[in-house]
């Protein structure tokens, strides 16, 4: 695990807002895990502390690249200094206290660092604390289930593509949830976690959906034939056509695609 001083040595050694706002969230971990875990036993002390310092390690990573992007230096200042986003950093320090899954303290650290990058008030920096907890409350299955949703009604090409070429875009992306099973129970937990509603009646077409992402030219390119679509087609049948992710699922749902690829998405053109 790393140590306080390995965690101060990292922030120092990158410097800038990371660097600061590492030596202030560990001072500020002690007594947040004091206060919420005083009363518990010393080895769930142990591991929460464990838990919390690979949190503010991957913070740390998250808002160093934020600072080389330049998406941060105008707003860093008043965030870190408004009592929101101190609220923000607490709630999702404590949640990932509580659990050993490296991927949702990531998404959790990720949470944290685009609301750095973002001005109070905004739907983003309001639905940043329910979004703390709804990943903190999720299944795997579940967060992927939100980046798949996340995926089919948000994310698009950001330069027009060729037929050919749009259907290639959606194999690859498709591809990585080909072992994806909807469960309608997913789906009624998403709804009582604030991050999407649920209707069983629906029958949005699968391939109308995809062939409408791809912009005018795409409109009727035959994407059913496709077997990444094909597979999808079987879940989408089972109920997944009916999930519709909120502002706070949104939000989820993108971090968690940005994590599986490996890349920043940012928040939706709405927020």
């Amino acid at each position: 695990m790393p140590d306080p001083a390995s965690l101060v040595a990292l922030g120092a050694a990158i410097g800038g807002a990371a660097g600061k706002l590492a030596e202030r969230t560990w001072d500020s971990s002690e007594r947040w895990l004091r206060e919420r875990f005083g009363s518990h036993s010393k080895e769930v002390k142990e591991r929460a502390r464990t838990n919390t310092a690979h949190f503010i390690e991957r913070l740390i990573l998250r808002v160093e690249a934020l600072e080389h992007q330049h998406k941060i230096r105008d707003k860093q200042a008043d965030a870190q200094t408004h009592p929101e986003f101190s609220a923000l950093l607490q709630r999702s320090l404590l949640n990932a206290a509580q659990t050993e899954d490296k991927i949702k303290q990531d998404l959790l650290a990720g949470l944290v660092a685009s609301r750095l990058a973002s001005n109070a008030e905004t739907t983003l920096a309001l639905a940043s604390q329910l979004a703390s907890d709804a990943i903190a409350r999720s299944t795997r299955r579940q967060l992927q289930l939100m980046a798949l949703c996340c995926f089919l009604k948000e994310i698009r090409p950001k330069t027009p593509l060729s037929p050919e070429k749009y259907r290639f875009w959606v194999q690859v992306h498709l591809r990585r949830f080909e072992d994806i099973e909807f469960k309608e129970g997913d789906a009624y937990h998403l709804v009582a976690i604030a991050c999407a509603s649920y209707d069983q009646s629906s029958s949005r077409s699968l391939e109308f959906l995809l062939q409408m992402k791809g912009g005018a030219d795409c409109v009727l390119t035959p994407l059913s034939d496709l077997m990444e679509v094909e597979i999808l087609q079987t879940q989408w049948d089972e109920g997944l056509a009916g999930v519709f992710l909120t502002s706070v699922g949104s939000l989820v749902g993108g971090l968690a695609l940005g994590q599986m690829f490996d890349k920043n998405y940012g928040p939706p053109t709405w927020f």
